[in-house]
């Protein structure tokens, strides 16, 4: 089973029927079935998914996941319609962000992970290395669809960061967005480099 959630064409984060984000390819975990009772199979605490940006254009549409925990779905970071690809070695990287104070709600990274079947899943922290060029976005937040995104978690864009996130006993998709505002000038660029995490638990 593969998790899908907003392709580089949407701008909505909803789930595509075979798709992750827009990406085809090979990122997802097994599925390990629900024992008699519906008690997890694999529970777990730790890192549930990885992205690895490692060679990677910058421009490119998506970037599958690089690993996962086990039964752990994940699906590629893209991003929404309303960004531009850019290239940036080693990274995903787009222009066009929101020289505003907050943030757009049409412009961010999205991707997102799904539990194996019979577990929930909490999700406590995002580790993120961000690069901003000099007229990119000064903030950046990331949210989650567990609260319709309206909890925002703020860092630093131009750093490594480890944000938290409060998604607790999740049954099914949670998408995760990164956003980023105040930017000086719509050339200006936002990249995730180097490697993404997300970690939490299997219960």
């Amino acid at each position: 089973m593969v998790c899908g959630c907003a392709s580089a064409s949407r701008q909505t984060g909803q789930p595509d029927a075979a798709n992750t984000n827009g990406g085809d390819g090979g990122n997802s975990g097994p599925q390990d079935s629900a024992t008699a009772s519906g008690s997890c199979a694999s529970p777990f605490t730790g890192v549930l998914a990885t992205w690895d940006f490692s060679g990677a254009a910058g421009n490119q549409d998506s970037t599958p996941s690089s690993s996962t925990a086990t039964g752990v779905s994940a699906g590629d970071v893209a991003r929404s319609s309303s960004l531009t690809p850019t290239a940036g070695t080693d990274s995903i990287n787009s222009s066009n962000w929101t020289t505003g104070g907050s943030a757009d709600t049409t412009r961010f990274y999205t991707f997102g992970l799904q539990p194996p079947s019979g577990c929930s899943m909490s999700l406590k922290s995002l580790a993120i290395d961000t690069k901003a060029s000099s007229t990119g976005p000064g903030a950046a937040a990331v949210a989650t669809s567990d609260d319709n995104f309206t909890q925002m978690s703020t860092f630093d864009p131009s750093s490594s960061a480890t944000s938290t996130l409060s998604v607790d006993a999740s049954t099914s998709m949670v998408e995760l967005r990164v956003y980023g505002y105040s930017a000086s000038g719509a050339a200006g660029t936002l990249r995730i480099q180097n490697t993404l995490t997300v970690s939490g638990s299997l219960q």
